[in-house]
């Protein structure tokens, strides 16, 4: 059973890469959804652009992590084990698996509602942005447990 358990060093980079994943993703999403008021001619102060972004930050947590915290956790996984296969660039393999994690949980989510729940996505700029959030919470888990990793040795 040992064996299938993640080492400490994994399941904290985990836990950092899911916070970075978290809190730029939601970031990313309110700056997209307040360019769209600024493109209909809403006047939007940078002041409330800081408010409402921490605003959502707080309060999206739970919605936006249970929606790209399960994806996110099997493409980590998935990306493990190609990691483990190709032996060659695993930053790369782990940052391709967090993009292919938040493109795939936001086509399940087009599948599953027929509608965009994630309003950045609605345009391929916000789409694309999005799974680069996930590429930079996967080359962040790989590079944090690798050092983690390194430091216990």
């Amino acid at each position: 059973m040992q064996r299938f358990l993640p080492k400490r060093a994994q399941a904290l980079a985990f836990l950092g890469a899911f916070i970075l994943l978290n809190v730029v993703g939601t970031a990313v999403q309110t700056q997209f959804n307040l360019g769209h008021l600024l493109a209909l001619g809403v006047d939007v102060p940078f002041s409330l652009r800081l408010t409402t972004t921490g605003h959502d930050i707080i309060t999206m947590q739970p919605l936006f992590g249970s929606i790209f915290g399960l994806g996110f956790l099997i493409a980590m996984i998935v990306g493990h084990f190609i990691a483990a296969l190709v032996k060659i660039l695993p930053d790369v393999v782990y940052a391709l698996a967090g993009f292919a994690a938040m493109a795939v949980s936001l086509f399940a989510l087009k599948a599953a509602f027929q509608i965009t729940a994630i309003g950045a996505a609605r345009e391929w700029d916000g789409f694309l942005s999005l799974c680069i959030v996930g590429a930079l919470a996967g080359y962040a888990f790989s590079i944090t447990a690798t050092r983690l990793a390194a430091n216990r040795s």
